[in-house]
């Protein structure tokens, strides 16, 4: 279970299930959740995500991600095969194409994040990683800042430290490849669990608004 926050304040959560794939040799994540009642009167949202990836990030994997807003449903679909993803974006009343990106290396969050955990995260190295969340890829570059000990609850739980930097890459027209500054993202810091199970603890990023934050508040089994 991981809970969110804005500026310090707690503003909501979600259940986060990570089980065996539907193969061997893959992972499937289940994640649902939104603000809390109080940030619910000013953003009525609610998301349920579910994805399968090879155990260490590798492709093919897909994702699909459900969303409720304020003008209705959106529906976010994406499978990725070798350097090419096949998406689409849409409200579910609406009829739109999927989407052909062609990049290398190309992967949606829980491969990436399944990628990364697989590393061998010495300090000082750097990772470059193109992620397509949602819509559109952004190339993420991560930097194994070092060790330290974070707060989970009542456990103190040694912890890698990566900075995080994002930028947006352009994938048609005359710019194509081109790489710029993403809009909203100022800085960012990762936490994961420096043991066996490598597990996300904390995220903090910078953005337009302010400072956000998610971190683990439950996990099981403990250890």
């Amino acid at each position: 279970m991981y809970r969110f926050g804005w500026e310090g304040i707690p503003a909501g959560g979600a259940v986060v299930e990570v089980l065996n794939g539907s193969s061997s040799g893959t992972l499937r994540i289940s994640a649902q959740g939104g603000p809390n009642s109080v940030i619910r009167k000013l953003w009525n949202y609610h998301a349920r995500y579910v994805g399968e990836a090879g155990v260490n990030g590798q492709v093919p994997s897909w994702f699909r991600m459900d969303e409720e807003v304020a003008k209705g449903d959106l529906l976010s679909e994406a499978s990725f095969s070798e350097g090419m993803a096949v998406s689409c974006h849409r409200f579910v009343w609406e009829k739109k194409p999927w989407k052909v990106t062609r990049l290398p290396g190309m992967r949606d969050l829980f491969a990436a994040m399944l990628l990364v955990r697989s590393q061998p995260l010495q300090n000082g190295d750097r990772l470059l990683l193109t992620i397509f969340p949602d819509q559109n890829p952004y190339l993420v570059e991560l930097r194994v800042e070092g060790r330290e000990i974070l707060r989970v609850g009542e456990m103190k739980v040694p912890a890698v430290r990566f900075g995080i930097g994002i930028q947006t890459v352009t994938t048609s027209g005359p710019e194509i490849g081109r790489l710029a500054p993403h809009k909203k993202f100022r800085s960012g810091r990762v936490w994961m669990t420096d043991d066996a199970r490598r597990l996300p603890l904390r995220a903090e990023v910078d953005v337009f608004i302010g400072s956000v934050f998610a971190e683990l508040a439950k996990v099981s089994p403990p250890r």
